[in-house]
């Protein structure tokens, strides 16, 4: 997992890198520190997103987000279910 989560993050702070908006700077930040928190240790698994945060992301941020979490459960399938075959995730539905 924390070759996955540390991949996505260099992706992440890259895609930020040139944002100007101090607010979008602030919020971007405060997110990644509270999820740095979240994921020292093993407390953070089954947790859910709150409602709010959902409804603030964009259509792009919902579809990362989905294929964020199949590569995490194709991940746990290959690592824990030795008669896992991979395949290819299904498309994000479209809105």
């Amino acid at each position: 997992m924390r070759v996955l989560g540390d991949e996505y993050v260099k992706s992440e702070f890259h895609a930020h890198k040139n944002v100007e908006n101090p607010v979008h700077i602030v919020g971007f930040l405060t997110e990644w520190q509270l999820y740095a928190q979240q994921v020292e240790g093993e407390h953070w698994r089954g947790e859910k997103m709150e409602k709010g945060k959902i409804d603030k992301m964009s259509d792009q941020q919902i579809g990362q987000l989905y294929e964020l979490m199949n590569s995490i459960r194709e991940r746990e399938l290959a690592d824990n279910d030795p008669e896992y075959k991979p395949h290819h995730p299904p498309e994000p539905p479209k809105q």
